[in-house]
C-alpha cells in the first residue's frame, strides 16, 4: 500500500483546506500486516479456548438483532415535559415523550415522527432520580442520566401531565431495573458524541449486513478536526463507502490524504481498534438498490482504487478530471455514476455531513434511499 504524495489537482498548488481534510481509518500504525497475521491466529486460539464465553457473546448479540427486528410497539406511556436545557440562556421546551419497552423517547412536540433523544436501558446503564412536590401528591421533576458520563436528560412536569407523574416515575424505575443495561453494568454507549440521537447497532450486526453503497461517517477526535467542522458547519468530518461481494468479508473504501483511493478489510479496520480515534461512527444502509446495480456500484467504486487524492478551492471553479477525489466527492461520485444523484451536481460540493439525517440536502433517484443513521457500538461486549 504506497502512500500517495500527489496533494492537488491539474497542477495547482496545495491550498490550506488541504490539511483540514482526515487521514485513512485505517491506522496503519496500530497494526501493521504481519502483526496482523499473527494476531488473527492468536485471536483464533483464543475464541477456542474461550468458546462458552464467545456463545454467550453470540447469545447476546442474538438477542439485539431479534430486538432490532421486532416491530415497535404501542407506547405504554406518552405525555409532554419541559426539558431544561443545559445552556444557561436557553429557556425550557416543551417535548413529547413516550415510554415503552424499556426504552424513554423524546420528540419535538410539532415532530413526533424523528425523535430527538433515545435513552435506551437496555443499551446503557442510567441512573435516576426524582423530585416531588411538598405535599407528595404528585413528581415535580426527574432526571436520567446515562453512567460513565455528565450528561444529564432533566424534565419538569407540566400541571397537565401531573395526574400520571407518580405512574412515569414507576414505570422508570421498573424498566431500568429490569433493563440490560442495569443487570449486565453496560456503559458503552457513554463514550459516544451524543450518542442518543441515534439508534445504535452492533459491530458484528455490520459485518453480517453490510452491502456495497452502505456507509461509515466519522466524527474524529482532535483540534484540527474541530476546525474542519467549524469550517463546514457539521458534526462528521470523513465518509467510507462499503464494498461486498459474496466471496469475501466487507471492505471499505476511501479516498485520504495518505494514501489516496484505496480499499481494504473492515475486520482489519475494527481489529487494529482505529475507531478509539472517533468521538462517533455511523453506519447508513443503502436502501431499495437491486443486486445487479450493487454489483455495477462495485465494479465502479473498483475501477477508482489507485486514484489520488485532493482537496483545493479550484475544485469548485473547473471541471473535474475524475483523477484525484477527498472523502465525500468519491462518494458523490460513484452515487453519481449510478444515477443516484443528479449528473448537474457537483460532486465536490458535497461534505460528508451531507449524507446525514442532520442534513435534508440528499435526495436520492431511481427509488434508492439512504436508511437512518445508526451509531456504531464497538465497545458493548469489552
Amino acid at each position: 500500500m504506497q502512500q500517495n504524495s500527489t496533494n492537488h489537482e491539474d497542477g495547482q498548488p496545495n491550498n490550506i483546506v488541504d490539511n483540514l481534510e482526515f487521514q485513512s481509518v485505517l491506522d496503519i500504525q496500530n497494526l501493521n500486516d504481519d502483526q496482523f497475521q499473527e494476531e488473527i491466529q492468536e485471536q483464533n486460539n483464543h475464541i477456542q479456548e474461550s468458546n462458552k464465553e464467545q456463545q454467550n457473546n453470540l447469545n447476546i448479540i442474538h438477542q439485539e438483532l431479534q430486538k432490532i427486528d421486532e416491530q415497535k410497539p404501542q407506547p405504554e406511556l406518552e405525555g409532554e415535559f419541559y426539558k431544561v436545557s443545559p445552556h444557561f440562556l436557553e429557556t425550557n421546551s416543551t417535548y413529547y415523550c413516550t415510554l415503552f419497552s424499556r426504552r424513554f423517547t423524546y420528540y419535538n412536540i410539532k415532530n413526533k415522527e424523528k425523535p430527538l433523544g433515545i435513552l435506551d436501558f437496555d443499551y446503557q446503564k442510567y441512573i435516576f432520580s426524582y423530585l416531588k412536590s411538598k405535599d407528595d401528591t404528585y413528581i415535580q421533576s426527574f432526571i436520567l442520566q446515562p453512567e460513565g458520563c455528565e450528561k444529564k436528560f432533566e424534565f419538569v412536569v407540566p400541571t397537565r401531565t401531573r395526574e400520571q407523574s407518580k405512574q412515569w416515575v414507576q414505570l422508570i424505575q421498573q424498566y431500568i431495573q429490569q433493563s440490560n443495561g442495569y443487570i449486565n453494568n453496560i456503559m458503552s454507549l457513554s463514550k459516544y458524541y451524543r450518542f442518543w440521537r441515534h439508534e445504535r447497532i452492533l459491530d458484528p450486526q455490520i459485518l453480517a449486513q453490510a452491502q456495497t453503497g452502505d456507509l461509515l461517517i466519522f466524527r474524529t477526535r482532535g483540534t484540527l478536526q474541530n476546525l474542519q467542522r467549524s469550517i463546514t458547519r457539521s458534526d462528521y468530518d470523513h465518509i467510507v463507502m462499503f464494498l461486498k461481494n459474496p466471496w469475501e468479508d466487507p471492505m471499505l473504501f476511501e479516498s485520504s490524504n495518505q494514501y489516496g483511493v484505496i480499499s481494504f478489510s473492515y475486520k482489519r479496520f475494527v481489529k487494529a481498534k482505529s475507531y478509539k480515534n472517533y468521538e462517533k461512527i455511523l453506519y447508513k444502509p443503502l436502501l431499495n438498490v437491486s443486486e445487479n446495480n450493487r454489483l455495477l456500484m462495485y465494479a465502479y467504486a473498483e475501477a477508482q482504487i489507485g486514484k489520488g487524492y485532493s482537496l483545493s478551492m479550484m475544485k469548485f471553479f473547473k471541471k473535474s478530471t475524475r483523477q484525484n477525489f477527498f472523502c465525500s466527492e468519491l462518494i458523490a461520485y460513484i452515487y453519481q455514476l449510478m444515477g443516484f444523484i443528479p449528473e448537474t451536481e457537483k460532486c465536490c460540493s458535497f461534505l460528508p455531513g451531507n449524507f446525514t439525517d442532520e442534513d435534508k440536502r440528499l435526495d436520492l433517484l431511481k427509488s434508492a434511499q439512504l436508511g437512518p443513521d445508526y451509531i456504531v457500538d464497538f465497545y458493548y461486549l469489552q
